[in-house]
């Protein structure tokens, strides 16, 4: 996780980086897979009389409500960092419109649009 320091107001931005993002993400995925195998091995532990089919639910029922309630408090986290990067790229790419509507020092009167590529001419008889 950076910091980025801002002395007009001293507020302190945490910026995270796409790697830091990628790390909670792929985190969060092996969790709810060890979840899954919980919830599994639960049903294995039935098939061994290990466990009465009423236990085998209670302990099924906990493992999804913790999982539910550890993907919640990781995805409002998520969250408010996506907003603050959709944000973010947001304004650098309003900059970079404005910078190419005035790349000449005067105002194009049409917005920059990127042009389609034209198809490829056929050549030879339809069959």
């Amino acid at each position: 996780m950076a910091y980025k320091y801002e002395t007009a107001n001293m507020k302190i931005t945490k910026i995270f980086d796409v790697t830091e993002k990628a790390r909670i993400y792929h985190t969060l995925a092996q969790m709810s897979s060890s979840f899954s195998s919980i919830i599994r091995y639960c049903d294995d532990l039935e098939s061994a009389g290990a466990l009465t089919p009423k236990y085998k639910r209670r302990f099924q029922a906990f493992t999804i409500e913790v999982q539910g309630e550890l993907n919640l408090e990781v995805l409002n986290h998520m969250e408010s960092i996506e907003n603050e990067d959709w944000a973010r790229g947001g304004r650098v790419r309003e900059r970079w419109e404005k910078y190419l509507r005035f790349e000449n020092g005067r105002p194009s009167k049409k917005p920059h649009k990127p042009q389609k590529p034209s198809l490829p001419k056929r050549t030879g008889s339809s069959a």
